[in-house]
């Protein structure tokens, strides 16, 4: 049985009792997308509620047990994607319909969209880095099984935490298990308390061990966050006179747990000493590093790290490569 994630709160009071129901969300599955029937002709048939049946059939999307794929694209975003290509020498860009109410939601889609993108790629004896945040969880939810030999996937990201909610983000884990891959972690906090900390967890030979590993990656997958938008500071890792100060001294934006200039440069600031997270200079140096982010904060470094070479490949919502192609 799949194990229950804090998302299984939205399924309501009766789901948080049961756990998750799996046998009875994939027999509502088979009845509304086998069966054509309505969800309160479903809710009628097994005796419960329509509002369970909606959130069970959302749920059940979530988790992967239900997959829609649309056998189409639309022209003007095939157009966006060669011009994407061209402008800034990437091997694949795809362009999604991003129609949703906040970034939040476009960070999911874009991550659902990304997995189907991304599967051709792996291969057996392959190394796969990965940051986290709302679309890599997304991501690795949305990625089939795919049964690999030899295969490991690497944190980009410090692991540790004291708050569960933290789970939400983490993509690692399930990514891995998608792939039948071994589990590598960065074994400290995503932000040390201070510098001295973090040099100390970094002197420790397992740490040393997952970042040869992390530098030996054939594969990159990786977020960027706003400088509003950033989940770190939405966790509640950078505190609001540590995020004020950072603004001031010129951040644009968030990657790898790093605070950005706008020549996508690591600010020289007391926060960016404190991350314990796979260094950008690093990142660059695997063969293949894809880009999966979009929204209007994320615009100014989403920019400035694409005209520095950091990656080979974009996954980006349709208004995102619009104002990416007006900047170039």
């Amino acid at each position: 049985m799949a194990r229950a994630t804090p998302d299984i709160l939205k399924l309501g009071d009766e789901a948080q009792r049961e756990g998750w129901p799996e046998q009875l969300a994939v027999r509502i599955c088979w009845h509304y997308y086998m069966l054509g029937r309505t969800q309160q002709e479903i809710a009628e048939a097994l005796g419960i509620n329509r509002v369970r049946v909606n959130r069970l059939l959302a749920e059940a999307r979530r988790r992967g047990i239900v997959r829609v794929t649309i056998h189409s694209k639309l022209t003007e975003n095939v157009a966006l994607e060669q011009r994407l290509a061209e402008t800034y020498g990437l091997d694949l860009v795809e362009v999604v319909i991003g129609d949703v109410a906040d970034e939040a939601q476009l960070a999911e889609v874009l991550g659902r969209a990304a997995a189907g993108s991304v599967a051709p790629l792996y291969e057996d004896g392959m190394t796969v880095g990965i940051a986290w945040g709302i679309t890599l969880k997304a991501f690795a939810q949305a990625t089939e099984e795919k049964p690999l030999h030899d295969a490991a996937v690497v944190s980009m990201l410090g692991s540790l935490t004291r708050r569960s909610s933290v789970d939400a983000y983490e993509a690692t884990t399930d990514l891995a298990a998608r792939l039948h891959a071994e589990c590598y972690y960065l074994p400290g906090p995503i932000v040390c308390d201070s510098e001295e900390s973090r040099n100390t967890i970094l002197q420790q030979p397992m740490m040393r061990e997952v970042f040869l590993k992390t530098r030996s990656a054939d594969l990159a997958l990786a977020s960027v966050g706003g400088l509003d938008s950033s989940t770190i500071r939405l966790m509640g890792f950078v505190n609001e006179a540590e995020f004020d100060e950072v603004s001031k001294a010129g951040a644009i934006g968030n990657f790898l747990g790093y605070y950005l200039d706008e020549k996508a440069e690591i600010l020289d600031h007391p926060i960016n000493r404190r991350v314990l997270g796979f260094p950008p200079s690093d990142f660059i140096k695997i063969p293949r590093r894809i880009m999966i982010s979009g929204g209007p904060t994320k615009v100014p470094v989403l920019r400035a790290l694409i005209e520095r070479g950091y990656f080979t490949d974009l996954v980006t919502d349709a208004e995102t490569a619009k104002a990416l192609l007006e900047s170039a």
